[in-house]
């Protein structure tokens, strides 16, 4: 496997696992604490809490995806210089 593949395989790999992140912080967010009589509080700190993951996980799923366009049209480029295109 040559390293644009490499680097294709793990920016996929980061795009499913900051997604599936993103997922469940809304599912957090939508659904409150996890307290069984949660105060409004703890519904006010799960809901930040929520937030904030899904802001760090939508950043980091952003430049994973970033990253791979990139390296794919590194690839082509180097493809049209060869003549492979």
């Amino acid at each position: 496997m040559r390293k644009s593949g490499i680097i294709r395989f793990i920016c996929d790999m980061g795009i499913v696992i900051f997604l599936l992140g993103f997922i469940l912080a809304l599912c957090w967010y939508l659904g409150g604490s996890f307290e069984t009589a949660p105060t409004e509080e703890q519904q006010e700190k799960a809901r930040i809490a929520a937030m904030l993951w899904m802001l760090s996980s939508g950043a980091l799923c952003m430049a994973c995806a970033w990253i791979r366009m990139k390296a794919v049209r590194q690839q082509k480029g180097g493809k049209r210089a060869e003549g492979k295109l």
